[in-house]
């Protein structure tokens, strides 16, 4: 089963953690079954097997020959909230940054929520918490290792590239999709005798901003009448879409190397900037690209796109 936290997953997982706390379970069996037998009525009526062996599959919970079943720490602290109320709380925040689901990275950054990227049925399955849900995602988030970030990250970029790909393919170009090849090219993808496109991908509140590596800047420059930075904006669909066609894209627009060149923090005697800077033109300096993204187009969502 998936620990998104529902009510009823909530209140099965809490009733775990206490019982646990309460005295030794040798086996998830006994430790289910306990649960129940101190629980309330509704507790007799609830699957806790199912909840139990999840918790185990997430790493919350262990077995041991010893000790028994043994509470990863912060399952441990829940059984020890001073209120109910604060406990289901707690118990949410650490069910979803245990189990996230595929959203959570998406929809959720330091300091708001975007709901639109929230599939319908998970936002009414953790209505339960209210005004405080918003409080309890972005605690999640922040509990989130970063690696997973980075290969969502990559998915929606190589998404973003194909986009382009297919769509000068549409217009009859003959494309080279060179970052699949290498990095070192300090673009993405070469229009052989025209252009070359380094591809940057963003939702609809990350289109103002793009990071640039000093190498992609470099080869702006030394490439400045034929390199441009295309940025493909998806629609909130996007993100929770198990497949992505051409409805998905928002808008493709262009940065011509030129106009780039006057957001890029200069170099002095005294500094250089060599990783990568966060690059937030004014809304008037993007071009709309004349390109159109092909109406056939369609790949797998990002959270698939791994398993390509």
């Amino acid at each position: 089963m998936d620990l998104l936290p529902r009510h009823g997953v909530a209140y099965a997982t809490l009733l775990l953690a206490y019982t646990a706390e309460l005295s030794r379970r040798e086996s998830v069996e006994a430790w289910a079954n306990a649960a129940m037998n101190h629980g309330s009525y509704l507790a007799v009526v609830t699957d806790l097997r199912s909840p139990a062996h999840a918790l185990i599959e997430a790493g919350l919970a262990s077995v041991d020959a010893e000790r028994g079943v043994c509470l990863a720490r912060p399952l441990a602290a829940t059984a020890t909230a001073s209120s109910p109320r604060h406990a289901m709380r707690h118990v949410a925040v650490v069910l979803l940054s245990a189990r996230p689901p595929e959203w959570l990275r998406i929809a959720v950054d330091a300091d708001r929520v975007e709901h639109a990227y929230i599939p319908q049925q998970d936002v009414q399955a953790l209505d339960w918490l209210e005004d405080e849900l918003d409080d309890v995602l972005i605690q999640a988030r922040e509990l989130l290792q970063d690696e997973k970030q980075l290969d969502l990250s990559k998915a929606i970029g190589d998404v973003a590239e194909e986009v382009v790909v297919s769509a000068l393919k549409a217009a009859g170009k003959n494309p080279v999709h060179v970052a699949r090849i290498s990095d070192a090219y300090g673009y993405d993808v070469d229009v052989p005798g025209e252009q070359f496109l380094e591809i940057k991908a963003a939702g609809p509140r990350t289109a103002d901003r793009f990071h640039l590596s000093r190498h992609e800047y470099d080869i702006s420059v030394r490439r400045s009448d034929h390199w441009c930075l295309v940025q493909v904006i998806f629609e909130a669909t996007a993100f929770v879409a198990d497949r992505i066609t051409a409805a998905d894209v928002r808008e493709i627009r262009e940065l011509p190397a030129p106009v780039l060149s006057e957001y890029v923090p200069a170099d002095t005697l005294t500094f250089r900037w060599e990783d990568t800077a966060v690059i937030t033109p004014s809304p008037e300096s993007w071009q709309l690209s004349t390109l159109r993204p092909d109406p056939a187009f369609t790949c797998p969502g990002f959270s698939h796109w791994e398993e390509r």
